[in-house]
């Protein structure tokens, strides 16, 4: 059939809708149409008079008539009357709503989705429509073409299907394993009907007009399997019905229509976005048809269509309502020339006549767009229209430029596509009345029939074999009630459950029940990278079942029930002792989009299943009461499987042998489906019935037998004779799914008969539509009646043609449809969390739901009431749901017998659970960590899960662990770790602020004080903020080794928005932004391939076995002292999320006891925290990051990538270190002077240069001492201060850089102030006899290149390594001030306690941004002094500042200074002093809204920010070391041609050097309670030496040494710095080459030495034994024997133990031997 022919037979097939459509119109009082009743559900429906329409419809007001015609396919209609209002009176409205496929799912319950396929004309559409009936079988869709017509008053919508044809297009062929219906007709009718005179007359207040609805629906679903679940037909059309006006009248105005285009257009594709509110057309302008023959004679219809065709010449228009805004966004694209041709674009709108003033059409205006003509004939040019709805504001907007509307004559252009004498009979129905068609008795009738969406059809009987109807029921009831029992404990809560064993990734759970004989188990488990259809044909192809179960010997199909039951014979092979089992099962299968439910039960009713074999004697039969799989997609490519089973294996076996073997089957069916992928599975027989399934895996090959049945076959096959479609032949028709990307690469099968037809289509295997090769064979049902069809696929030959996807058929190759995934949706895909679809019973129609959830929806809208009254019930019933059971245990049986029974049993499962406990956990694929992704990426998604479930701390599903201290909770979250939990404790700190907490808990040598299983930590990479990588070291306690981490860390702080009122005092105003934030660090493993190019023989000498840390986070929660509860003042909520997998081979059950026990070193923190005064706090630059809220859009939030935003480009917190046992306090910090000194200074005339600075602050270059003096003022110390505080205070300069213009806010002149470099909080109490702050610096010219982070060795501490006035590059300018008390610290209420320090480093730069000036006076013209070097230097580069906090030297301590800088008293500013200075507000501000800000967001172009990518610095000594060693003469040389380096500098260059000039130092860590002899041998390496501080390569520093120095002061090469360290008790210059070659030398645990040395000996006595001569003893009988005796050789020996006579004359004696 050519595409001439193809196209007038889809014609032909809407001719004849419209011809029944006429018929079906003017049959409206025909006795024929019976009344429908429509069941609501028990909804209470408001009485109402039969002469009255409501203005808001109910589902209740919809009449339903039925009709039946002889085709057997009854004809339903619909009729709903409303009076008439300006919300739904314009036709044009339901023209858009009618003619835009994708808004069907809107108002039609029983779609899915629907798209428009192809424009067939300028009036005619092709679409397709995804239906929800055919669950659990099929799901149906169709093919419709449809047409519309429409006047003033009347709209006609006519839609059917198209009819089969070889020749058809892709989109008619068969789309599996959605199953193609037949809508013979559907079509709606829309009247504007006016009321008569008299009547309009009479009714003063109103209109009078009426609106009438008319649907026309006849559809063939073909199914066979209709559940009784009370689904109505009717109800469904009333609900779509009334889900159609309520559409109309939302969104009828708000949806653009295509209302024609002429010759030369062809429109390629419509796409409306629900969402958006944006239609989307693309069409084509191509040479014009002017060749075409037209007929002589031409009816009035086609006269219009012609004209309007030929007047939208290389045209398209649009009609679109003028009371909205539009954007219009037109695009072309073509060859150079094509693209550059002129089009124009006209809106025009209608002018309002007299005659239209009582129109109730809707304003509207007409878009018009007109191209140029086409060069030549071979031209095309391809146009975009995006028309999108553009807010409130009306008029229209075309790329962006506002267009204007001209005002035209009324026309009305969709006018001419009129059908009078359809018109006609439709206006001959406007005055009649459809609610008095039905009587009495037809009503009474109807409603005895309980019509059901399959009663009203013509029964189709499911009788298979010669079973009675009694039978038949008793086998659908048996099989409903069964998988009522399944569905109601898939859906028990989590509490009735507790966990047996958990063994290969499989969790085994027990139900807890009251009843002791009631047995049920349930196995879990989840498989990631494979889809839900080849787990399903792993599952249900008992074949399969030989690749895992050895055991298995046969599966045979005794009987195919029906469409979705099948009689099951399984034998397994017997094991000594025990016999060879059987079972005989009905299994069923009900399928869904996302979950697909298989159930069996045993069967042994013979009179029901005549099938069933007898049993052998040599077997057991066990009986089987439920055995229940759920499969379900949590994501395109991870599925949970979970397996139920209720059975009795009888004779010798137990039940408790079951855990084990569904841990077996579970397991073993994922590790089928993961390597040999779905085997082929027939998903649907249509028409026949299968005989045989056979599948074998060695062979690679499957086979169906099955023959054809008349009364499987749907109704439109049986029909041979249809009204309104061509006569077609019954078919039958075999569905089978393929895996051709694991299972097999390409397909050879035989079809035996020959097929009639065959049809291939080929999915991606993650798509959601059901990814594979779904193939439909068909065979004509007529020749085909009596003969065995057979269908063998195997795998392709390995000598065929490499060409993946190849499928050959009977030897020849057939064409396979390929429906290909743009890479954009494949990687969406990958990206997609996991959900957990909602567990609800598959038998129920899905229409229900959605027809309830709607209902629920216009309830809602007329009493919002009601819904929170139903939530409410919702949530008690949930509640009184969950209510747990204890189980008593089982009484002992009296008999012999059943108490060894019993014994065995408990037995058996005793064991069974306690080697899952002492088996490893299987994390499975989840495990692997992807060095493609950042190692800050990790952090961030944890931070993400976390801050989720701040936000939704009660959830379900949280098990109670321990309730001693406080409650700890675990839940399993799949998007975390499909097999560790997540555990949780809570607990309020009291006394203590988060601030102070959260230093304590980032202190890596302050956890070692308080963390009893934490070891050390080497760190890698510094990203600022206080965000890094390290590898940390967790003790794993005997008699397992220690576990090393790749852990990446970071600390965010949420965002609060400023209260509504805000308290009087700037405390309460601090504390109402602080006290409902919480802070997060939150630390989580990376990949270790992304810290490869480091030495792991540096960080993990060891070689240790390497876990994972999912997720380990603190919750802290300062909380607000005027809260109802009674805590202490400061108190923090604290909170530990953990998941933490030791790997290896510690057991599962030590592993969550460990993780259990994580929680609980809360309580460790917090006594930790009482003997310890707060750390030095860094308040600036702030560490950590501002955490936005998460998006509101949950369903986008998968797809979230990360931002962060620079508050601060100038200052940069990038690491900290505090060591509580010498108290010594040390950071890094990076200040970018170019960003804060570069801009030019701005014009003042009135400034005011900051000559006064810090008694211990440098003279800056360039200005003599005698200016500095001459221009201070004699005033008082402490007014100096005061002045000087002031003018380094004000905010001007604190965040980047100065401001754009010279004035305030207030108007008043901006002066120059200092640049503040950092702030920093010092507790007094912590150093009583005060403290000494170490200044260093040093500028870098380059601020790309990398930073190198300090080694391990500790900074030496006496006061001679102080450093000198070259290494203190900035001359750094330091202020004291007292802090005011705070109730948010734990110093603030307590008037005895020392109080707080804010110490302010400034750099003295306003004095070099004046601008110069003439005195008007004296003529004299004041300038800036010239720029230091180092400002010079500072404008080009970046500052690295090291900041130290030590107590104060015996020596230098004085009541009188208790703060030195740089060995410099520093006066501190009394708190009066403080707040004259800078203001409560200044002193108080913790900077936290400075930090830069992370958010989340759809939007973002990468999951990880670009700062959270490349680390600022990096641990360089832990790098793999170069071949070849450098001379130790270069450094001499270096330090010659140069001045003395800055310290970052000398560490740099030590670094990147391939001697280093120290050697790290190896400190003791403190042994904890966990440590033995075992952890000795573990823990020594060799080469040993009497020292081990001579061997380390990397450990943490001593608690008992000061902290290291950022800067890494150990790198200096100068006589001094060598002596000092060789004080300290580290290495000379001498003895470099020696160290670097022993790191070199390989290394061996100790614990192998002392085994060497063992056997060593041991060999070594066996060959002296060899070697020696043996002692002969002389044996004294009489004492006078003795004296003759020499005593020379001879030995005196006593016997302990003899044995005589043990082997050949010889005897065993033990004895003492006396040496005299």
């Amino acid at each position: 059939m050519d595409g001439t022919r193809l196209r007038e037979s889809w014609y032909n097939a809407l001719d004849n809708a419209q011809v029944h459509f006429r018929q079906l119109l003017t049959s409206h009082a025909s006795h024929d149409w019976k009344r429908v009743p429509v069941n609501n559900d028990g909804a209470a429906t408001p009485s109402k008079g039969k002469g009255r329409a409501s203005a808001v419809p109910e589902v209740a007001d919809v009449m339903i008539h039925r009709k039946a015609i002889k085709s057997g396919e009854n004809v339903y209609r619909a009729v709903l009357e409303v009076p008439l209002s300006d919300e739904t009176a314009s036709l044009d409205m339901w023209r858009s709503v009618l003619v835009t496929p994708e808004m069907r799912k809107e108002w039609d319950p029983a779609v899915e989705s629907a798209q428009l396929l192809e424009m067939f004309d300028q009036a005619t559409r092709i679409s397709k429509v995804n239906f929800r009936l055919g669950w659990p079988a099929n799901p149906r869709d169709a093919v419709t073409i449809s047409r519309t017509f429409n006047d003033a008053t009347t709209l006609i919508d006519i839609s059917t299907s198209l009819p089969r044809s070889p020749d058809e297009p892709t989109y008619l062929r068969p789309s599996p394993p959605y199953v193609r219906s037949d809508v013979a007709l559907f079509a709606w009718c829309i009247q504007r009907i006016q009321p008569q005179s008299g009547e309009q007359n009479s009714k003063s207040g109103s209109t009078g007009g009426k609106l009438r609805i008319t649907c026309f629906w006849q559809h063939n679903f073909r199914v066979l399997w209709n559940l009784g679940s009370g689904f109505n037909l009717g109800q469904e059309l009333s609900a779509m019905t009334v889900g159609l006006f309520k559409i109309v009248q939302d969104r009828g105005t708000r949806i653009p229509l295509l209302t024609g285009y002429g010759n030369g257009v062809t429109v390629e594709r419509i796409r409306f976005a629900v969402d958006r509110e944006a239609l989307t057309v693309d069409y084509s302008i191509v040479p014009e048809d002017d060749d075409q023959q037209q007929p002589s004679e031409h009816s009035l219809e086609e006269l219009h269509t012609i004209r309007e065709i030929r007047r939208l010449t290389r045209a398209v228009e649009f009609s679109l309502s003028s009371a909205h805004g539009w954007d219009v966004q037109l695009s072309t694209k073509g060859s150079e020339e094509v693209s550059q041709l002129p089009w124009t674009a006209h809106a025009t709108r209608p002018s309002s006549s007299p005659a239209d003033s009582g129109s109730a059409d809707q304003p509207k205006f007409i878009l018009n767009v007109k191209h140029a003509p086409l060069p030549n004939d071979h031209s095309v040019l391809k146009v975009r229209v995006v028309i999108e709805l553009s807010g409130p504001s009306s008029g229209l907007r075309l790329n962006g430029i506002p267009q204007p509307i001209e005002e035209l004559g009324a026309r009305d252009p969709s006018s001419f596509f009129i059908s009078q004498s359809m018109f006609q009979d439709a206006s001959s129905t406007a005055d009649k009345s459809f609610a008095t068609q039905s009587s009495v008795a037809t009503a009474a009738t109807s409603t005895s029939r309980a019509s059901t969406i399959g009663l009203e059809r013509p029964q189709i009987s499911r009788t298979l074999t010669e079973r009675s109807a009694a039978a038949e029921k008793s086998i659908l009831s048996r099989v409903k009630r069964n998988y009522i029992y399944f569905s109601s404990l898939l859906q028990e809560p989590e509490a009735k459950w507790k966990q047996t064993v958990e063994s290969r990734g499989v969790s085994v759970s027990q139900l807890d029940s009251i009843d002791p004989t009631l047995v049920v188990y349930r196995a879990e488990a989840t498989f990631v990278g494979i889809s839900l259809w080849d787990l399903y044909a792993a599952i249900t192809t008992p074949g399969a079942r030989a690749y895992w179960d050895k055991l298995f010997d046969d599966a045979v199909l005794l009987e195919d029930v029906n469409e979705l039951t099948e009689l099951w014979h399984m034998k397994t092979k017997p094991a000594w002792p025990l016999n060879g089992r059987d079972m005989v099962v009905l299994k069923t299968v009900y399928k869904s989009p996302t979950t697909i439910h298989v159930f069996a039960f045993s069967a042994d009713d013979p009179n029901l299943f005549p099938q069933i074999p007898s049993a052998d004697p040599n077997t057991i039969r066990t009986q089987v009461d439920l055995q229940g799989w759920a499969i379900e997609a949590l994501s395109p490519n991870t599925v949970l499987v979970t397996l139920l089973e209720q059975s009795d294996p009888k004779g010798w076996s137990n039940k408790g042998s079951i855990p084990q073997q569904m841990i077996s089957a579970v397991a073993g069916i994922g590790e089928f489906a993961i390597k040999c992928g779905g085997p082929p599975v027939v998903t649907r027989l249509d028409g026949a019935k299968a005989n045989q399934l056979r599948y074998d895996h060695e062979r690679g090959s499957f086979r169906v037998e099955y023959e054809g049945s008349a009364k499987r076959r749907s109704t439109s096959d049986s029909n041979s004779s249809q009204e309104l479609s061509s006569a077609s032949l019954p078919v039958i028709e075999c569905e089978i799914r393929c895996d051709l990307d694991t299972w097999a690469s390409s397909l050879d099968i035989v079809v035996d008969p020959p097929p009639q037809s065959t049809a291939a289509l080929r999915r991606h295997r993650f798509s959601s539509a059901g990814g594979g090769l779904w193939l439909t064979i068909t065979h004509d049902a007529v020749y085909s009646e009596q003969e065995r069809l057979q269908v063998i696929i195997r795998r392709g030959l390995m000598s065929a043609p490499k060409e993946k996807g190849l499928v050959m058929i009977n030897g020849v190759k057939i064409d396979v449809v390929v429906e290909d995934m743009p890479d954009r949706d494949l990687k969406n895909l990958t990206k997609q969390k996991r959900v957990k679809p909602a567990r609800v019973p598959l038998d129920q129609p899905p229409v229900l739901g959605v027809i309830r959830r709607r209902r629920a929806e216009w309830d809602a809208d007329k009493d919002p009431l009601a819904v929170d009254d139903n939530s409410s019930k919702e949530s008690s019933s949930h509640t009184a749901s969950t209510t747990s059971f204890v189980t008593t245990p089982p009484s002992f049986a009296t008999s012999f017998s059943k108490f060894f029974s019993y014994a065995v049993e408990q037995a058996t499962t005793t064991t069974q659970q306690a080697v899952a406990a002492i088996s490893p956990a299987m994390a499975g694929e989840d495990a692997v960590l992807s060095s493609s992704k950042p190692p800050m990426q990790y952090a961030l998604e944890a931070l993400a899960f976390i801050q989720d479930l701040h936000f939704h701390p009660f959830s379900d599903g949280w098990a109670l662990v321990s309730e001693k201290d406080f409650p700890v909770h675990r839940k399993i979250y799949p998007e975390v770790s499909p097999i560790i939990p997540v555990h949780k404790g809570e607990k309020v700190v009291e006394g203590v602020a988060a601030e102070e907490i959260v230093s304590v808990l980032k202190s890596y040598d302050c956890r070692k004080q308080w963390d009893t299983r934490f070891d050390s930590a080497a760190m890698f990479e510094a990203y600022g903020a206080d965000a890094h990588t390290a590898f940390t070291v967790m003790k794993g306690g005997f008699p397992f080794r220690d576990r090393g981490f790749y852990v990446s860390s970071l600390i965010a702080r949420e965002t609060v928005s400023s209260p509504a009122s805000r308290r009087a005092t700037a405390e309460a105003d601090q504390l109402s932004s602080e006290s409902r934030s919480a802070i997060f660090y939150v630390s989580s493993s990376f990949s270790p391939e992304s810290v490869n190019h480091f030495a792991a023989s540096k960080y993990n000498p060891y070689t240790l076995p390497i876990g994972r840390i999912y997720v380990d986070a603190w919750i802290l929660e300062t909380l607000d002292p005027y809260s109802a509860e009674n805590y202490a003042i400061p108190s923090t909520r604290c909170t530990r999320v953990v998941a933490v997998d030791y790997a290896g081979s510690i057991p599962a059950a030590v592993n969550s006891m460990i993780n259990g026990m994580l929680p609980k070193s809360i309580v460790a923190v917090e006594s930790y925290l009482k003997n310890l005064a707060p750390s030095p706090l860094p308040r600036l630059p702030p560490p950590g990051f501002m955490l936005s809220p998460p998006p509101e859009d949950k369903l986008r939030t998968p797809q979230a990538g990360w931002t962060l935003r620079k508050k601060d480009p100038s200052r940069t917190f990038l690491v900290a270190a505090f060591v509580p046992s010498s108290k010594t306090y040390s950071s890094l910090i990076i200040l970018d002077g170019f960003a804060n000194l570069a801009a030019p200074a701005t014009n003042d005339r009135t400034p005011r240069p900051n000559r006064i600075v810090a008694p211990n602050a440098a003279e800056p270059e360039g200005v003599s001492p005698s200016e500095s003096q001459t221009s201070a003022v004699e005033v008082s110390e402490s007014d100096r201060r005061i002045r000087a505080a002031r003018s380094r205070s004000p905010r001007a300069r604190e965040v980047g850089g100065r401001s754009s213009t010279i004035f305030t806010p207030r108007g008043e002149v901006r002066h120059p102030v200092d640049l503040l470099v950092s702030e920093l909080i010092v507790d007094s109490k912590l150093y009583p006899a005060g403290y000494d702050v170490v200044l260093r610096s040093r500028i870098e010219k380059s601020s790309k290149s990398q930073l190198a982070l300090p080694p391990p060795t500790p900074a030496d501490a006496g006061s001679s390594d102080l450093p000198g006035e070259k290494e203190t590059v900035l001359p750094i300018s330091c202020a004291a001030y007292t802090m005011p008390p705070s109730p948010l610290h734990s110093a603030g209420l307590n008037v005895d306690r020392p109080p707080r320090h804010l110490l302010r480093f400034s750099l003295p730069t306003a004095q070099y941004q004046m601008s110069t000036i003439v005195d008007p006076l004296t003529g004299e013209t004041r300038s800036a002094p010239p720029k230091p070097q180092w400002l010079l230097d500072l404008e080009e580069g970046r500052a690295i500042i090291d900041i130290r906090v030590r107590p104060t030297a015996a020596a230098n301590g004085s009541a009188s200074a208790p703060v030195a800088v740089n060995g410099t008293p520093v006066a501190v500013m009394s708190e009066k002093e403080s707040l004259t200075a800078l203001g409560r507000e200044e002193l108080l501000d913790t900077r936290a809204a400075k930090a830069d800000v992370l958010a989340r967001s759809v939007s973002a172009e990468e999951q990880v920010p670009a700062e959270l990518q490349a680390p600022l610095a990096m641990a360089q000594h832990l790098l793999e070391e170069p071949a070849k060693a450098s001379e130790p003469s270069d450094a001499p040389e270096k330090q010659e041609k140069e001045s003395t380096p800055a310290p970052c500098e000398a560490a740099e260059e030590a670094a990147e050097s391939a001697s280093p000039t120290v050697s790290p130092v190896e400190q003791h860590a403190p042994e904890g309670a966990t440590s033995g002899f075992m952890r000795f041998l573990n823990g020594c390496a060799l080469p040993f030496s009497p020292s081990r501080r001579s061997s380390g390569l990397l450990s943490p520093p001593s608690t008992d040494g000061p902290a290291r120095s950022p800067l890494g002061q150990g790198a200096q090469q100068d006589n001094g710095s060598t002596a000092n360290i060789g004080r300290e008790g580290g290495v000379g210059a001498g003895g470099l080459l020696t160290r670097a070659q022993t790191r070199n030398a390989p290394r061996y645990p100790l614990s192998t030495l002392v085994i060497v040395a063992l056997i060593a000996f041991l060999v070594g006595s066996l060959l002296r034994s060899l070697l020696s001569p043996a002692d002969f003893i002389y044996v004294v009988t009489d004492e006078r024997e003795l004296g003759t005796v020499s005593a020379g050789p001879w030995r005196e020996m006593k016997r302990l133990l003899e044995f005589k006579y043990v082997l050949g004359g010889w005897d065993f004696q033990i004895a003492v031997v006396r040496r005299h």
